[in-house]
């Protein structure tokens, strides 16, 4: 009987381990070294079907979460010589985003981002902006370097002195280089512009029409699995 039960519990744990191996991704990341036999960034498949490739590359499939902290500078509040003479309206503020991001090929994605943005006013209140922005990316690498460029368009929710403007439309670009840590972070610095214009006249308030303006600079880091 307890050799039954012995060679019943060695064959379930076999299945499972052979299951869960058969589960597992196949893709290995590499560090790819001066004496490698292929020294180039194209990935082959060996005898068993795995893909091997370093660490600079992404898959279709390949999926990222995006976290940002940085800097919002002003443009044109009321000009940009404003900015530049210390006479604008708003001051440098920050701002932070989250996003998710997937990879329809190696080098170009599709995602979703929200950010928080906040200047302070020369009359001390706050401008606060909550961008939700659909963001495509092209992500051309050098090895472990990436340097993603995205474009977005979306919606806002915007704030200030108690008086809110909902929906806005977002404008976002941005630019920047990025350095894969380890197989699942990369780390990096971004540079983006983000217009928020305010069509106050479609909802007969008697004001102007404004066009937001922000440069940001921020510190980011990625997650990919």
């Amino acid at each position: 009987m307890k050799r039954i039960l012995t060679t019943l519990a060695v064959c379930i744990i076999s299945f499972s381990f052979a299951a869960a191996q058969a589960t597992l991704p196949k893709t290995q990341y590499i560090q790819n070294t001066s004496d490698s036999e292929n020294s180039d960034d194209e990935y082959e498949e060996d005898e068993e079907g795995d893909i091997i490739f370093d660490y600079g590359m992404h898959l279709a499939g390949d999926q990222f979460i995006r976290l940002s902290l940085g800097i919002s500078y002003p443009l044109n509040f009321p000009t940009f010589s404003s900015v530049l003479n210390r006479d604008s309206q708003l001051k440098i503020g920050g701002q932070a985003s989250l996003g998710y991001h997937s990879f329809l090929t190696s080098q170009i994605a599709l995602g979703l981002e929200i950010g928080f943005g906040f200047n302070i006013t020369v009359g001390s209140h706050s401008l606060n902006t909550v961008p939700l922005v659909f963001v495509g990316t092209y992500e051309p690498t050098l090895g472990r370097l990436s340097f993603p460029l995205s474009a977005g368009i979306g919606i806002a929710w915007e704030s200030y002195n108690g008086k809110n403007y909902f929906p806005g439309l977002a404008f976002k670009a941005r630019g920047g280089v990025s350095y894969r840590i380890t197989e699942n972070w990369t780390a990096g610095i971004d540079t983006s512009y983000l217009c928020l214009p305010e069509f106050n006249s479609l909802h007969h308030s008697g004001e102007k029409n404004r066009f937001g303006q922000f440069w940001t600079v921020d510190a980011c880091a990625r997650y990919l699995f």
